[in-house]
């Protein structure tokens, strides 16, 4: 049976290689469902015709509603410490977001329910997972190509690198020639970048020792699964206040960290007693389906 497809947007979603952190709104659409499509794709069978969902990453600001006119439906997304301008706030019907930092700068009411929906994978996907026990370190998108990868596990002392790039499918239309994508991949295999798929990446996160990592989608998928991890400096740390918004989610203080062992130290003293709050208010939350119809109707 072929999945309803849901009018939905995220960074990037236009392009073959992908930013994991933001492609996970098609991979949990997929978990719950639906199929993920451009918000211009006009089809009978679309669940939100007329609407869009921002579901992950920090996208809740100005530019991200400049690139749209229509209704959009927030669920788990956050912000960027901005706040939207009035026409942008009009067409938006918050159903959850992220952290409490995005609840309070938006104005929106103390009992929305907060989480990265990042957060319902192990749930909604109870996929085996192997745990390797390797120490990884994983750099921001952007900075994933600023120094080979034996020499940032040198600096850092971890493991191995992984990167958030991977290769994913691109909106209905899209295409990337085969040559083009060759020369990408082999730019990456000589600055030694591993090339994963999206699941291959969740897997190796959810398989780690510890994770000291520059993505926060890094540190979202590690505490979902359960493995150690702390926030990585390597000279540039994207938008503090998304780090800090998680770590008020998850109740603890959060520290950029330039290695792995100062990254353990955060982590035993600070980082473990954060705590992911109960997930069923979210998934709730979630607009188009009723929760019950995501575990009975098969």
């Amino acid at each position: 049976m072929n999945k309803p497809l849901l009018h939905s947007y995220y960074w990037l979603e236009s392009a073959v290689v992908k930013n994991l952190g933001d492609y996970l709104t098609a991979i949990i659409l997929d978990a719950l469902g639906y199929r993920c499509v451009n918000r211009n794709y006009a089809h009978p069978h679309v669940v939100n015709p007329g609407r869009c969902l921002l579901s992950v990453g920090s996208i809740v600001w100005n530019r991200t509603f400049d690139r749209m006119s229509e209704p959009v439906d927030v669920w788990g997304a956050g912000w960027r410490g901005t706040p939207l301008s009035p026409s942008a706030r009009a067409r938006a019907q918050f159903h959850a977001v992220r952290g409490p930092r995005t609840a309070q700068g938006l104005g929106l009411s103390k009992n929305i329910p907060l989480g990265d929906p990042a957060l319902l994978l192990p749930t909604l996907k109870a996929d085996a997972v192997a745990h390797h026990g390797r120490t990884l370190v994983i750099p921001h998108f952007h900075r994933s190509d600023q120094i080979p990868a034996k020499q940032r596990c040198v600096l850092t002392g971890c493991d191995a690198l992984l990167a958030m790039r991977v290769i994913g499918a691109p909106v209905r239309g899209r295409r990337i020639s085969p040559r083009r994508l060759h020369g990408m991949v082999y730019a990456w295999m000589r600055q030694g970048i591993p090339i994963h798929t999206p699941w291959q990446v969740i897997h190796r996160i959810a398989g780690a020792g510890f994770v000291l990592t520059g993505s926060l989608h890094g540190a979202i998928l590690a505490q979902a699964y359960g493995v150690p991890w702390a926030a990585y400096d390597d000279g540039c740390v994207d938008v503090p206040e998304k780090w800090h918004d998680w770590a008020d989610y998850l109740r603890m203080r959060i520290a950029f960290v330039p290695n792995l062992r100062a990254g353990m130290d955060w982590w035993y003293t600070e980082g473990q007693h954060g705590e992911i709050r109960d997930i069923a208010p979210l998934l709730a939350a979630f607009p188009y389906r009723k929760t019950e119809e995501l575990f009975f109707d098969t």
